[in-house]
């Protein structure tokens, strides 16, 4: 069964501090961790991105929270989507 629902814009705000407040912390441990030795470039791939996030989200929760809608769904319709795509050759 498949179902939708919209959030409210308060939610989207809460959501907003909280990627905001935690995206450097998240960018200090990806410049440690040095993955590939691409640490610093790696993190600052993420801060542009979460940053791209943050004006969506500012975005939605300004003039769209009542027209974005999240749909979900039971696992089994899930997997049968899912298996419609792979046929189509849209995923693997």
């Amino acid at each position: 069964m498949i179902k939708s629902h919209t959030i409210d814009k308060e939610r989207w705000q809460f959501a907003l501090a909280g990627l905001t407040a935690s995206a450097p912390l998240m960018a200090a441990v990806i410049r440690k961790k040095n993955f590939a030795g691409q640490g610093e470039q790696a993190a600052e791939q993420y801060l542009s991105d979460i940053e791209l996030a943050v004006c969506a989200m500012n975005y939605v929760s300004e003039f769209a929270a009542d027209s974005v809608r999240f749909v979900s769904q039971d696992d089994a319709s899930f997997e049968a989507a899912l298996q419609k795509l792979r046929d189509l050759g849209g995923i693997r």
